[in-house]
Parts: C-alpha cells; structure tokens; sequence
C-alpha cells in the first residue's frame, strides 16, 4: 500500500511539470516548452524558446532531496556572470520558483565533453584537442576558485562546447559547489571531517579520506579527467564504482607511487610534472595554475603541435552529432547506427543543454543556505 501511495505521489507531481507543447508564464516573460532533455527522479531539463530565442530550463520538484542544487546553480552562475573578464559560463536568465517547483532558465550549450570524446573511435581525443582541452577547462576552474567558489564534482561530463561557437568550452552544474572563501578574502577553516563529494572515478584522494577538500582538489579531479580525454581511459576505471570505492581509492594512492607509470602511460611526461604541482599543493594555499598552464604549453611546443589547430569536433562535425545518441557507457557503435537512422529519415539532431548523472555521483554532505 505503501509503495502504491508513493508511486501515485510521483505520478500526481510529474503531472504537474510543464509538458513539451505547453506554454509557461515564468517572471512576466511566456515560455515555450519546445524538448526534453533530461529526466530524473527529481528534475528535468528542457528547451525552451521566448521571443524566438532557445534556452536550456531546469526545473527541480519541491519534494525530494533537502540539497538546494539549483539554489547553487543559480547563486555561482549569477555571481560568475557578473564577473566581466569570466567567460565559459552560460548565462544565467532566470530562476525562482513556482508551487510546484524550482527552475532555473540558462543559456543553452552544445554536448559535453565526455559524450565528445566517447563518440570517437578510440575513446579519446588527439593530443592537440587534449591539451587544449586542458588549458580551456584550467582557465574555467581558476575562474570558479577567484570567486570562492570550489566545484568538488570536476568531470568531463560538466564541461559543454558551445552551441554557435565550438571553440569555447563552458563549465557548468554547480550542485556539489561549496564557498571556500568568506567575502573578505579569508579561507574558511578546514573541517574535522567531510561527506564523500563528487564522481568516484574523479575525486580526490582528499574526498576518499573524508575529508574537507580545497583548490588542489578540484585540480586533482581536472588532472584524472585529462589523462582520461588524453589516454581513452582510467586504471581503475574497471572498478564498480558503487561498490569498490574504496578501492578506487586505493588504486590514485597505489598512482602515486609504483603504479605512477600506470597512470601516465600514453602521456606527454609534462603531465608528470603536473601532477607533482598539484600534490605539493598545500590545503590554504593558492594553486599554481600558471605553472601548470605552462606545463602544458611546453608539451605543445616540445611535441610540434599548432596551439590553434581546431578541434577533433571542428575537423568531423559528425561527432557533434554522432554524440547525441552515445549512452553512458558510450555505446559507439549504436550510437553510428542511429545517427545514420536519423540521416536516412532527415530527421534534425538536437543540442544537450545540460548534463545530468555520471558514473556514479555520490554525496552525503549539507551546504547550509
């Protein structure tokens, strides 16, 4: 009886959300629900159009989960946004709330990045598009940083090229986000002890120890998302991620000492060096993000390459599309099979706005708001 009363709750409050076709009155301005996007226990992500323009809306239910993850999408895009020389962020529209539930209206973006590189053949960028690729994402991290801001969720799944211009990489989901500077410049003290934040494959050993993570941390995830774009994979990317935490855990441990080369198998040894400067990091301390930019500019010029050679996406615009039907296991194959479908038929291929899930996001922390 139980489970029935809660299955007829969840069918009487996704009734309730706007509908493809529907028109919706949000702040004066009437939205048209043209797509969905997403669709999840809690929330949902469409297109929308007013006046002729398309944007991406997220709408979280008023029932479920106490974390104010839109509250935080909205508070760090709105803050970001006010920040001039910040770029790589969509542009925060509108948010608020309705009876029934809480939304936030952005710029719509392209597909991200993990689907991008899942949608190649072998798993992984060129190097040219790795590195850059790099130097992009390390830009949009230190923007977050001056701003107080830390992500605790860096992946390639919340980094989005843009719609019009594919050379711009934009950050965003910012639901795992946490202050780590008061207004007046002073770091806030490191707590006793911490929830497991973040994406298991990427977060840090920090986060794996239960503890408060910081700005290095946030590199450290940046640094396993780009030997994963760089090298198709991860060493323990074979762990279940739901059950064998811990043993992920032990594995960036087990990285950092006789199975480094695991690691750094396939890479530009500048990544060596990297990885070295985010270590010695200390907790309070301001990263070297300069140091590391460098590290990877002298891996493009040691190794020949053209720092604006476009990228793998811009030379085959098939992968553009061929990324919208890639699943989360990165299903290429299929993914071909249906693309070729929807070619045959002329059917048109959307854009993703925004990127929910992942290998296995896990979070037992609170942010007080």
């Amino acid at each position: 009886v139980l489970h029935e009363v809660i299955r007829t709750s969840e069918m009487l409050t996704k009734a309730a959300l706007p509908s493809i076709g529907q028109n919706v009155e949000l702040k004066g301005n009437l939205y048209s629900i043209d797509s969905e996007l997403y669709d999840g226990p809690f929330s949902k992500v469409y297109t929308v159009s007013e006046s002729g323009a398309q944007f991406a809306m997220k709408i979280e239910r008023t029932v479920g989960p106490t974390r104010p993850v839109l509250k935080l999408d909205a508070l760090v895009l709105k803050q970001l946004n006010a920040e001039r020389a910040a770029v790589g962020f969509p542009r925060l529209i509108a948010a608020g709330r309705t009876s029934l539930y809480k939304y936030v209206i952005m710029e719509l973006v392209g597909p991200d990045l993990q689907r991008l590189r899942r949608a190649l053949p072998a798993k992984k960028f060129s190097l040219p598009t790795a590195l850059r690729v790099g130097g992009q994402t390390l830009d949009r991290i230190q923007s977050l940083h001056d701003c107080g801001w830390l992500c605790r969720d860096i992946k390639a799944n919340n980094f989005c090229i843009g719609r019009d211009d594919t050379a711009v990489i934009f950050m965003l989901d910012f639901g795992f986000a946490r202050r780590y500077m008061r207004e007046d410049g002073v770091i806030i003290g490191k707590r006793t002890a911490a929830g497991l934040m973040g994406t298991i494959f990427y977060a840090p050993l920090a986060a794996h120890a239960f503890s408060d993570q910081c700005r290095r941390d946030d590199l450290e995830s940046w640094f396993y998302m780009l030997i994963e774009i760089t090298t198709g994979s991860l060493p323990w990317q074979r762990c279940d991620p739901k059950t064998q935490y811990m043993l992920i855990g032990e594995w960036k441990r087990f990285a950092r000492e006789a199975g480094r080369y695991l690691l750094l198998e396939g890479c530009p040894y500048e990544y060596d060096s990297i990885l070295k400067t985010i270590d010695e990091t200390g907790y309070y301390a301001r990263p070297d993000y300069s140091g590391i930019a460098t590290y990877l500019k002298q891996a493009t010029i040691r190794l020949n390459i053209d720092p604006a050679s476009p990228f793998d996406w811009q030379v085959n615009e098939r992968i553009i599309r061929k990324s919208e039907f890639i699943g989360e296991k990165g299903e290429s194959n299929v993914a071909s099979e249906r693309l070729n479908c929807h070619q045959e038929r002329g059917e048109a291929v959307g854009s993703y706005a925004i990127h929910e899930g992942g290998e296995c996001a896990i979070e037992s922390d609170n942010i007080p708001m």
